[in-house]
């Protein structure tokens, strides 16, 4: 039981003669759809997230097959981790080996206010996933687009077509792998939910830690 829950309960009488509690249960509340939409997510950290989020980051490599059963045009959250990813600043020399200065950088790397970690900050339609090699991930265009050196990639690539902060951060329990998860319609971005999105198909989160 937490503060905010609503208690189902019976009213007996205890063994001194006074009045108690009894039979106590949280009330289940039935959901309200209208206003919430079920979407996936996947779990970033920063300052990956951030460089994602702010359009810097155009491809996102994993050694696993997290996003090969999602078709190109796929709509999904991305959410902030707890941690700080710990690549050395590897990423920084990437990033100033195509004439960003330290203030861009530093712009690119951070999150809005209100914004955080443990949050959904964005929303992303992802594009082709494919399998790259390690030739292909050194090349510079590429390490650009993935804010990190070919050694430091993974081998399975996928597109970030776009991508728009949400109008508002929202928190999301993690759980590995993928769940589901409703969020409110209202913190979406306009445009990015059509009728058949919003109204028949499902979406999903997947969380990393």
């Amino acid at each position: 039981v937490e503060e905010g829950d609503e208690l189902s309960f019976t009213i007996s009488t205890s063994k001194n003669g006074k009045d108690a509690a009894d039979n106590i249960e949280v009330a289940t509340k039935e959901a309200d759809d209208s206003n919430t939409v079920e979407m996936r997510v996947f779990s970033m950290n920063l300052p990956f997230a951030a460089l994602l989020s702010n359009g810097y980051k155009t491809l996102e490599t994993r050694n696993g097959t997290m996003f090969t059963p999602y078709p190109e045009g796929t709509k999904m959250l991305l959410h902030v981790g707890q941690r700080i990813y710990p690549d050395g600043d590897r990423h920084i020399e990437v990033m100033k080996s195509g004439g960003l200065d330290d203030d861009e950088i530093k712009a690119l790397k951070s999150l809005p206010r209100g914004f955080t970690k443990g949050m959904a900050v964005a929303i992303v339609e992802i594009g082709k996933t494919y399998e790259t090699t390690l030739e292909q991930r050194c090349e510079s265009d590429f390490q650009r687009a993935v804010g990190a050196y070919g050694t430091d990639s993974g081998m399975r690539a996928t597109e970030i077509k776009r991508v728009e902060y949400l109008k508002r951060g929202v928190k999301v329990s993690g759980h590995g792998g993928v769940f589901k998860a409703k969020i409110d319609r209202d913190a979406i971005p306009d445009g990015w939910l059509d009728e058949e999105e919003s109204g028949k198909k499902g979406y999903y989160y997947s969380a990393t830690f």
